[in-house]
């Protein structure tokens, strides 16, 4: 009973006492609508009488044996315990939320033909260039990347062209698995071009990346402009560049290739800008393989990557980083742990805000900063300066000073995200940190925590830091999981942020809770797309395309085929004439 509990002459006495659960048993869970100018019990007395008169008439249109694979009750019990819980693991709600999951991705997949796959290359299984790798660079892949990789392999044999989404958490290795994959299309004869947001992106990934290619005999080529030479585009198109660096340009109709077998596009937002249905204009579709830069929140995954398969990287367990914020003026306290690791003989790193795609200071800026750094706060380090107003070549030079212990802190802007983590820096100090989003800071952070000690990072506010900027990092400190920031990222910046144009084609959901539900959506993901896979016109599939149209056919913009199975016939057996 649920109601208010007051002393009386003959003791406790329950006053106003309303039944708990339908028919007067269940949990002492109670149900909140907060519905304004609706009375919360008037309102469960509403929802009990209508699951009186509705039990037993609901039909279940999800096909049992996905509900007996997934554990799901049945749409009687799931709306009874979902308003009237018996307990509270809520399973009620998880079936509803898995029914509007699994009803949006049989619509997603049905409307990209994932039951009629198009025309692209089978490649051949070639490791060669992989297995030389590994040898001369001591590469071994964890077993989350052999997961990962073989599931990427068993796409790119396939004649059906490859729609694959790689997600993981910083520093679990997305780019490594990534680059194994273009390579094993061009030891089967094919090129692969590396698609990144801008030419400063592509050329950071092409500095790093093209020396240990090279190694192994792969002819490499960076297009750093979005305009194309003729010298290079007569590389590409007598097949003497086999992996191209560059930006969206590479995938224009001027340029002509050999024989393109697979794009990897780096995306950081917005995302979804990649025009997939391009790639396959020409005839033969070459396989896509997509990096985010950090995990996407499940609720945009709806959206942007829906008719992709998702591949998920699960980092293993990196020494922790402690974080702390700092006021403008205790700059000198929050320089402590760099004086205290640039003493010991290890490394870290200063970095600065970019606004507009540029470094926020220029080279002149950021030496003269360097000059100031050492003179007021590191008075015992050896400063470098990494700007993306340098040359290529003075870029090159001074990273390898930094990796090669010559430099011991770094002043430079968060363009340093992409670069490769130097194990002896331990230590980080980002300037104006409340103007950075949390996935970026979650990324600078990652740089400090693969070294040889546990990692330190300060975060310094301007001078008048906003009270919601401010939540943000000390959110930041507590919270370690990427998929988990993410969610929380989008919540703070909004989807337009993420999304841009696109933000208006967010589904909303009654029951599902996308940052909770991450679990729930993949398994209705995952038995939606099979469903589709062994069914393309949805014959067999009872009442799920009517389901489909009812929930979602507006916001899908084309209904599904509501066709039934055909009929066996009358059951007599038809004679056969003699001739």
């Amino acid at each position: 009973m649920d109601g208010e509990g007051r002393e009386a002459e003959d003791g406790p006495t329950m006053y106003e006492a309303e039944p708990l659960g339908l028919y007067g048993q269940g949990s002492p869970l109670l149900p909140e609508y907060s519905i304004e100018g609706v009375d919360e019990r008037r309102m469960r007395d509403g929802i009990a009488l209508a699951l009186e008169q509705t039990e037993g008439r609901l039909k279940d249109w999800l096909p049992k044996s996905i509900r007996d694979q997934h554990r799901l009750l049945t749409l009687d019990e799931a709306f009874r315990d979902a308003h009237f819980p018996a307990n509270a693991t809520r399973r009620g709600r998880l079936r509803l939320a898995f029914d509007e999951l699994f009803t949006i991705q049989v619509g997603v997949a049905w409307k990209s033909g994932r039951g009629k796959p198009g025309r692209g290359i089978a490649h051949k299984p070639v490791h060669t260039g992989i297995g030389q790798i590994e040898s001369q660079h001591q590469i071994v892949l964890d077993d989350s990347q052999e997961v990962v990789f073989s599931e990427i392999r068993r796409d790119l044999v396939r004649s059906a062209p490859m729609n694959r989404l790689l997600q993981g958490d910083v520093g679990s290795g997305k780019g490594l698995v990534a680059q194994l994959s273009a390579m094993m299309v061009v030891g089967g004869g094919c090129q692969a071009a590396m698609v990144y947001p801008d030419s400063l992106a592509a050329e950071r990934r092409f500095l790093h990346i093209d020396p240990i290619l090279r190694s192994i005999g792969i002819k490499t080529l960076l297009i750093p402009d979005d305009r194309v030479d003729r010298a290079q585009l007569d590389a590409i198109r007598r097949g003497e560049a086999q992996v191209v660096f560059g930006t969206q340009a590479l995938l224009q109709k001027s340029v002509t290739w050999k024989r393109l077998g697979i794009v990897v596009a780096e995306e950081r937002g917005p995302y979804g800008m990649l025009d997939v249905e391009a790639l396959g204009r020409r005839g033969t579709r070459p396989d896509l393989l997509v990096i985010p830069r950090a995990p996407i929140p499940s609720s945009l995954a709806f959206t942007v990557f829906a008719d992709f398969d998702v591949s998920t990287l699960h980092s293993g367990s990196p020494r922790p980083v402690q974080c702390e914020t700092f006021a403008s003026s205790a700059r000198d306290d929050a320089y402590t742990s760099l004086r205290e690791v640039v003493a010991s003989g290890r490394q870290g790193y200063v970095v600065f805000p970019v606004r507009d795609g540029r470094d926020l200071l220029s080279v002149e800026d950021a030496v003269r900063t360097a000059q100031a750094l050492r003179k007021d706060l590191l008075p015992e380090a050896r400063m470098g300066v990494y700007s993306s107003e340098m040359s290529r070549e003075e870029r090159s030079r001074v990273f390898d000073d930094f990796q090669q212990r010559r430099i011991d802190v770094l002043v430079c802007t968060t363009f340093i995200e992409d670069s490769p983590e130097v194990t002896n820096a331990t230590a980080m100090v980002v300037e104006y940190a409340d103007l950075h989003d949390l996935v970026r800071l979650h990324r600078l952070r990652a740089h400090v925590s693969n070294g040889y000690r546990n990692g330190n990072c300060a975060f310094v506010t301007s001078d008048n830091p906003a009270p919601e900027q401010l939540e943000r990092l000390q959110q930041l400190q507590v919270e370690r999981d990427g998929f988990r920031l993410a969610e929380l990222d989008l919540q703070y910046r909004g989807a337009s942020a993420v999304l841009g144009d696109r933000a208006s084609q967010a589904p909303t959901f009654s029951w599902a809770v996308p940052p909770e539900d991450r679990g729930l959506f993949l398994r209705a993901r995952s038995a939606a797309f099979d469903l589709v896979r062994r069914d393309p016109e949805l014959r067999h599939a009872g009442g799920v395309a009517q389901t489909v149209n009812a929930r979602w056919g507006d916001w899908l913009g084309q209904a599904l085929p509501n066709s039934a199975p055909k009929k066996r016939g009358d059951g007599r057996r038809r004679r056969r004439k003699r001739r």
